[in-house]
């Protein structure tokens, strides 16, 4: 912010300086063309006046040329010109005054005052040396001189006041006196955080305040001295009573500008306090220790958490250098970071890691993560440093790891045993409905038709038990070898379609996808099975004598696809939305539709494998929705 303020400033001040150049250039070309109108009588009759000398339009032309190239460029040889132009003054100027106070002759003419030689001379002195940082001083009181005097010689034509401009010597033109002034304040904003300029160019309060108080203090001192000047002359007060006035009008306005200035001084304080007091209290109160330094890196404030985490007294850091709080690992890079850091002003961060460790002061080590963080203060800039004990995290840091360990463990061993236990289960199964059909082929005569009945009931609860026990290792095998591929989900959609097609024509259903639904990446054979078991629970558990209408649509959703599956069946209670998802939960307990109570399960799983969650919403005899998101994986 302070860099694109600075960069407008330069902005406004060349266009300030390219606009008050023109206008001294385009009146001094019009002085010389007037004047050699006049010489070779092209022009009779003087309509505007020939205020300014010729030989100081010249000047002031030289003079422009050369503050433009000052302002312009920055090249030696844009320089080396610019002294050149100036010097060329100062030599025409010199031998002028020279001219006024002594007895040299020369053969040329010259028109201009001694005011103006002189003021001549000591704008080309500082032109020619406004570059130099050593001398910048001297030559801002160079254009300091002569802003002071054009501006009494301006004054003076302006009220009439003949001694003003005169000065005891030939007077100078009101003109001459502009151009000058143009000059000489053009010329100071080259070095502008000096003299008076700094005074009125400066972003702290005192120098806007000072830009305030002078602006109506000049419009007040010119006002009331214009008043006073004509009571005078046309005889309104006598003297006596025109002083008095004039001191208790001084005093009055004086003493409504001390009272609404210190109003506001008294105002930006209270605030200003207020804002330190505020600040104060929140890295005394901030729950990590927090240190603010100088430049030098000299400690000048540290919070209680800072003395508690390091052990230290009150006032013992105070004056103490930054580095004895900073990791030794550190010590060589943080300065390095600190010098970059003052030009950039940009935060800094540490990232901890198991080798960045602080000292006590009892020696002992823990882990931090630095923070720098630049405070910017009308007496400069200051750093901030945060620091946070990472203890605590490195400890929970810690117990997840181990807890991550044993989970991962668990999840093995439960893996093991479900494809064990499914596999010696199928085992028995398999000799059982072995044995049935044993019976009923070498003991078909003997058996009756009731036996018959009971041998069909346990060859259908053996089946039974087969499908649960591969249900269970399917489901335990989910997601297991799984690898994210650029998806299709339009393909996708269609090929299970395709699969379903004789159901979907023996139902009579009608599928559709409102919007193309989007390619992504993601787990191709579980996504798969995830839009094949819900449309597939649509088309199943539809209402007798109505068609399903199954509708798919998806929408993104910052990061993730949200897709909803709306169907016209038969509808879930809403007691039962939840538990549908869960492993072996059936709803419909006669036996009417086929399935064990798996499907949704699967779909539960394959969701949240893709980082998403899934639901329903439902009302029985009006169809259901399911929806589910996917988070938007990159490649």
């Amino acid at each position: 912010m302070l860099t694109y303020m600075m960069v407008y400033f330069r902005r406004k001040y060349k266009t300030a300086t390219l606009f008050a150049v023109s206008l001294i250039i385009t009146y001094s070309v019009y002085v010389l063309l007037y004047s050699i109108g006049l010489h070779r009588g092209i022009i009779d009759v003087r309509i505007l006046g020939n205020s300014v000398g010729t030989d100081s339009a010249y000047c002031f032309i030289l003079m422009s040329l050369s503050l433009l190239l000052l302002v312009l460029y920055n090249g030696k040889r844009s320089h080396l010109l610019s002294r050149l132009f100036a010097f060329s003054v100062f030599s025409w100027s010199l031998i002028a005054l020279a001219r006024n106070f002594t007895l040299l002759q020369v053969p040329f003419g010259f028109g201009m005052s001694p005011i103006t030689s002189f003021c001549f001379i000591l704008l080309s002195v500082a032109f020619f040396f406004v570059k130099i940082k050593k001398l910048r001083y001297v030559t801002q009181g160079l254009l300091h001189c002569v802003t002071l005097i054009t501006s009494v010689v301006l004054i003076g034509h302006l009220l009439n006041i003949p001694e003003f401009y005169r000065m005891s010597f030939i007077p100078m033109a009101m003109y001459s006196a502009i151009g000058f002034l143009m000059l000489s304040i053009s010329a100071s904003f080259i070095n502008r955080t000096i003299g008076i300029t700094g005074l009125f160019t400066g972003k702290l309060m005192g120098n806007i305040m000072a830009r305030r108080l002078f602006l109506k203090l000049l419009v007040a001192v010119l006002a009331i001295g214009y008043l006073r000047l004509m009571s005078h002359r046309r005889g309104w007060l006598s003297p006596e009573l025109g002083i008095a006035c004039i001191t208790l009008a001084f005093l009055v306005i004086s003493l409504l500008l001390i009272w609404k200035t210190s109003s506001r001084l008294n105002t930006i304080h209270l605030k200003k306090k207020m804002a330190e007091e505020n600040f104060r209290t929140a890295v005394a109160v901030a729950p990590y220790a927090l240190v603010i330094s100088d430049i030098a890196g000299t400690i000048i404030m540290a919070n209680k958490q800072t003395k508690a985490l390091y052990g230290y007294k009150k006032g013992q850091l105070i004056g103490k250098n930054v580095k004895m709080l900073i990791p030794e690992k550190l010590h060589e890079d943080y300065y390095k970071v600190r010098k970059n850091f003052f030009a950039s002003s940009s935060v800094v961060k540490f990232d901890g890691d198991d080798e960045l460790f602080a000292k006590r002061k009892d020696n002992t080590e823990f882990p931090v993560e630095l923070i720098l963080t630049p405070v910017n203060t009308s007496t400069g800039t200051f750093v901030l440093a945060t620091i946070i004990d990472l203890t605590a995290q490195k400890h929970h840091e810690e117990i997840i790891a181990k807890q991550v360990t044993q989970l991962q463990s668990k999840n093995l061993e439960l893996e093991q045993f479900n494809y064990i236990s499914s596999h010696d289960l199928q085992e028995p199964l398999r000799t059982l409905g072995n044995y049935i059909n044993l019976l009923e082929e070498d003991y078909s005569d003997h058996i009756n038709e009731e036996m018959k009945m009971h041998l069909q009931a346990m060859g259908s609860s053996i089946g039974r038990m087969s499908c649960v026990v591969r249900s269970l290792l399917e489901f335990g095998k989910l997601g297991k070898n799984k690898k994210l591929a650029l998806t299709n989900c339009n393909t996708i959609v269609a090929n299970v379609v395709a699969d379903l097609g004789s159901l979907v024509k023996r139902t009579g259903a009608s599928i559709t996808t409102e919007i193309e639904l989007p390619e992504f990446y993601a787990y191709e054979t579980e996504l798969r099975q995830l839009f094949q078991n819900l449309i597939n629970n649509a088309l199943k558990f539809n209402r007798d004598g109505i068609a399903p209408n199954i509708k798919i649509t998806c929408k993104n959703k910052k990061g993730f696809y949200k897709f909803a599956i709306e169907d016209n069946g038969m509808g879930i209670h809403p007691g039962h939305c939840e538990k549908i998802f869960h492993i072996f939960h059936r709803l419909d307990n006669n036996n009417k539709y086929e399935g064990h109570g798996i499907g949704l399960a699967n779909c539960k799983k394959i969701v949240e494998m893709h980082g998403g969650q899934i639901w329903v919403e439902s009302e029985p005899g009006r169809g259901s929705t399911f929806k589910f998101t996917i988070i938007n994986f990159k490649a």
